[in-house]
């Protein structure tokens, strides 16, 4: 497949381009980090013009991993949460209108969309309550999705992701455990009682959930979930984490959330398994790779 992925130089976009790319498809690259490379375009993100991107490439698919993934920062910057999650997301989407014919959609979205469910695990048909600018934002672009699919006849679709981690984190709730870990002190304390859960997802199983979903799921302008389908509570992740570093630090928790922030999260993955998914990577096994690389990053 010729595949274009925005975002390349993120978290998740780069694992994606190195899978594809290992994996023999073409692989066009975009972000706004400035560097030249064959085959990777420089984009701005607040004068956003997309349509360069697609003329003349003929593409099967574009992966739209752009945009703020920061809950916190929504609150304190909405208009440009909105900008990067909800306007660019159009302006992609009328660009492939306009000039990309044939090429399918993906749209990472978020679980920050669900808010705090009522029942777990969480299929795609709950109502969404989101607690965040940012969840709502990512709730808009999907709609955005649904209205190009419905109206314009391009093949949408829209990734509920998860807990996502693995290399090439720089923030969340790892990269800072290690920062913290790695100080000379005694003690470190985290938001929150322990007790919350999330659905963790490796970034090696979620390269291969984006594939699976190329290959087999229906581009009709709808959500799907991906996650590895498991809850596991941030105590005992946090414990696992120390561990692995053989860190004698003791650690403890405030009792207080962050703003936007959920309580429990496990994802119903049926409609992700019935196109041949599934997460391959235990916990442990994920968090010592990613250990690896932090080390490695010092």
């Amino acid at each position: 497949m010729r595949i274009l992925i925005l975002g390349s130089e993120g978290f998740i976009g780069s694992n994606a381009v190195r899978h594809f790319e290992a994996n023999g498809h073409t692989v066009f690259k975009a972000d706004i980090i400035i560097k030249e490379e064959p085959g990777y375009t420089i984009i701005n993100p607040e004068h956003s013009d997309f349509t360069s991107l697609f003329l003349g490439k003929q593409l099967d698919a574009c992966i739209n991993a752009t945009g703020s993934a920061n809950v916190q920062f929504s609150f304190t910057n909405p208009a440009l949460d909105y900008s990067l999650n909800v306007a660019n997301v159009y302006l992609l989407l009328d660009a492939i209108r306009r000039y990309g014919e044939g090429c399918r959609f993906i749209n990472l979205s978020s679980a920050a969309v669900y808010g705090n469910p009522s029942v777990l695990p969480i299929s795609e048909e709950v109502q969404c309550a989101p607690l965040s600018p940012y969840g709502l934002h990512k709730l808009y672009s999907e709609h955005i999705c649904k209205e190009f699919t419905d109206h314009f006849g391009v093949p949408t679709i829209c990734l509920r992701i998860f807990s996502a981690y693995g290399e090439g984190l720089k923030k969340q709730l790892f990269w800072d455990l290690y920062k913290k870990l790695s100080a000379p002190v005694k003690r470190v304390q985290l938001f929150g009682t322990g007790n919350e859960s999330r659905d963790f997802i490796y970034v090696g199983d979620l390269v291969r959930a984006l594939e699976s979903i190329l290959l087999h799921a229906d581009f009709n302008g709808k959500a799907i979930n991906v996650a590895s389908g498991r809850e596991t509570r941030i105590s005992e992740v946090v414990e696992l984490f120390k561990t692995l570093l053989h860190s004698e630090i003791d650690i403890n928790f405030s009792g207080e959330n962050k703003i936007g922030d959920p309580v429990n999260w496990r994802a119903d993955i049926s409609l992700l398994a019935s196109l041949g998914f599934e997460a391959t990577t235990e916990i442990d096994t994920g968090l010592k790779n990613y250990i690896e690389w932090v080390k490695g990053k010092e």
